[in-house]
């Protein structure tokens, strides 16, 4: 399965995380190429995305905040307890795990998810009901 990220910021950001693969990016025809956007395409580049030019509607019926962009890429790749157990370990460390429930506002998730890495945790799990979602 494949999702769709919109606005320059995260656009960008999926890049710089390189945590998902990309398929291809969305500009919509006519958007000026300057600052983030110049940024983004100039990444495209480097990594031979596809940049497909589309009209701004056709960004409208993918969602608000789009900026002029978009992208299609995997799912976010989730880690497995095991994975998360297996990085303890490699630490040596005490597991530490942050449990999150019926959190909605990405902006408190993506708070905690920055305090959970400078805090050390090795993993968080987040519900697949009532959350917000990761993005980027």
């Amino acid at each position: 399965m494949r999702d769709i990220i919109t606005g320059r910021n995260p656009v960008y950001e999926v890049f710089q995380a390189h945590r998902r693969q990309v398929f291809r990016l969305l500009v919509a025809v006519g958007v000026e190429e300057k600052g983030r956007l110049a940024e983004i395409l100039s990444l495209a580049a480097k990594y031979k995305i596809q940049v497909e030019r589309v009209a701004r509607q056709r960004l409208d019926a993918l969602g608000e905040g789009h900026q002029g962009v978009a992208m299609e890429v995997s799912e976010y790749p989730f880690s497995t307890l095991p994975d998360i157990l297996a990085l303890a370990r490699k630490r040596q460390e005490p597991l530490l795990v942050l449990l999150l429930d019926m959190l909605q506002n990405p902006q408190n998730l993506g708070t905690l998810l920055r305090s959970a890495e400078a805090a050390g945790v090795h993993g968080v799990v987040i519900p697949f009901r009532h959350a917000a979602d990761v993005t980027p």
